[in-house]
C-alpha cells in the first residue's frame, strides 16, 4: 500500500533463504524501475510539459500523428520586442519567466490544457488531447479568463518593483487537428499541426486589429452555450483563409 500511495522511497531490506527471498528482491526492482519512470517522466515534463510528457510515455514515441477534435489558444505579449531593445536580457529572462509560470500554472495545473511549445514572447497551448469526453473549448476559454485575471495581478506586482506592465493578446479556435510525435527519425516534436492550429495562430494577431485582449471563432463560441456570454465582432479575414472569420469578445 505504501508503495500504491506514491511512497518511492521504501526499501525491503530483509534476506530470507525460503521462497519469499525471490519475491522481495522483484518487488524492490519493481520499486527501482518505478523510481527510474518517475525520474523520466518529471524531467521529460520540464521540457514538453508534464501532460505532454504522460502522452509520449504512455504511446510508441515513434508513433506519427493522429486526427484529434481540440481547442488551440496563443497567448502572445504585445509589443515585446520593442522592449528587449530597452531592458537587459538578464531583466527580459526574469520578467519572462515570472509572465510564464503564472501562465503554465493556470493552463495545466487549473484548466487541464497543454503547454505545448514556447514562442519567444507567448506559448500555444492545447486542450482536449487525450480527454475526448471534455468540453476543451470551456476549458480554453475559462484558462484565457484566468490567464488576464493573472496579468492585472502580476502587473500590480510589477508596479511595485518599477517594471512597466505587460499587455496580452489570446487567440483561440476549435477543430480538429493533427497531434503527435512529428519529425525525422533522429528528432521528434509533440505537437498539433493543421488547419485548426494556423487559425487559432491568426485570430491572436487579429487582437490587435480589434483592439480587444481575448478573441474566440464561431467554432468555439458554439461549444460555450453561451455561459460565459459573447458578442459578435465584424467578420475578419486572415492571411490563408479564403473567408472571413466569424469571430467574438466576451462580454464579462
Amino acid at each position: 500500500t505504501t508503495v500504491a500511495e506514491g511512497n518511492l522511497k521504501i526499501r525491503i531490506n530483509s534476506l530470507r533463504a525460503d521462497e519469499f527471498g525471490p519475491l522481495i528482491a522483484e518487488i524492490n526492482n519493481m520499486i527501482e524501475g518505478l523510481k527510474e519512470k518517475q525520474l523520466l517522466q518529471e524531467t521529460f515534463g520540464r521540457h514538453v510539459g508534464h501532460q505532454a510528457a504522460i502522452q509520449i510515455l504512455n504511446r510508441d514515441p515513434n508513433l506519427g500523428g493522429i486526427e484529434q477534435d481540440l481547442t488551440v489558444l496563443f497567448a502572445d505579449l504585445r509589443n515585446f520586442t520593442q522592449r528587449c531593445t530597452i531592458d537587459s536580457p538578464v531583466q527580459i529572462v526574469a520578467i519572462l519567466n515570472r509572465f510564464l509560470t503564472e501562465m503554465v500554472d493556470i493552463v495545466e495545473h487549473q484548466h487541464g490544457g497543454m503547454v505545448n511549445k514556447f514562442l519567444g514572447d507567448g506559448f500555444m497551448a492545447l486542450f482536449g488531447v487525450g480527454q475526448p469526453d471534455v468540453n476543451h473549448a470551456r476549458q480554453a476559454v475559462d484558462a484565457a479568463r484566468a490567464m488576464l485575471q493573472s496579468l492585472h495581478r502580476l502587473n500590480g506586482q510589477f508596479a511595485q518593483d518599477g517594471i512597466a506592465p505587460l499587455q496580452m493578446g489570446i487567440g483561440i479556435h476549435t477543430g480538429v487537428a493533427v497531434v503527435g510525435s512529428i519529425g525525422s527519425s533522429q528528432r521528434l516534436e509533440y505537437t498539433a499541426i493543421g488547419n485548426t492550429v494556423n487559425i487559432a495562430a491568426r485570430v491572436e494577431a487579429l487582437t490587435k486589429q480589434v483592439g480587444e485582449p481575448l478573441v474566440i471563432t464561431l467554432e468555439t463560441q458554439q461549444r460555450l452555450h453561451s455561459m460565459p456570454p459573447t458578442a459578435a465582432l465584424p467578420p475578419q479575414f486572415v492571411k490563408g483563409q479564403s473567408q472571413p472569420l466569424q469571430v467574438f469578445r466576451l462580454l464579462d
